[in-house]
């Protein structure tokens, strides 16, 4: 026998659905409400017959700003490599400048103060370095 994955009703532009699927039934209601306001949104103005163009039109609208966020998020990607780039070029002039130079605070040398006060990070997620897709 097979575990079949639990259905979650929904009403979508006033018609109602069984979503069969693993996920959460909230989230799979939040979904679906948020595809009806879309729908409704394109109905706003004016009166269509067809539920499928209201349906694609809804569609394209979703998709539109789906790829205008990820093109914002890789664009931001790009921003902050290139930030952190220039914050290490920095501190690499800065590690290599003031090799005689003592810390007026402490007395050493600023490359031993600077290791001495980076603590250990633990970095988490895809392992690509950012802006490298």
């Amino acid at each position: 026998m097979t575990d079949r994955p639990d259905s979650t009703r929904v009403n979508i532009y006033g018609r109602e659905y069984s979503i069969r699927g693993e996920g959460d039934p909230a989230y799979v209601a939040e979904i679906a409400h948020f595809v009806d306001m879309r729908m409704r949104e394109m109905t706003d103005n004016i009166t269509m017959a067809s539920t499928s163009k209201v349906a694609i039109l809804a569609a394209l609208n979703i998709t539109d700003e789906l790829f205008r966020l990820e093109k914002s998020i890789e664009e931001g990607k790009s921003d902050h490599a290139r930030f952190l780039d220039s914050l290490a070029e920095k501190i690499e002039k800065a590690l290599g400048k003031g090799g005689e130079e003592r810390n007026a605070v402490s007395g050493r040398e600023p490359a031993l103060l600077d290791r001495a006060a980076i603590p250990s990070v633990s970095v988490s997620g895809s392992g690509k370095a950012p802006g490298t897709g």
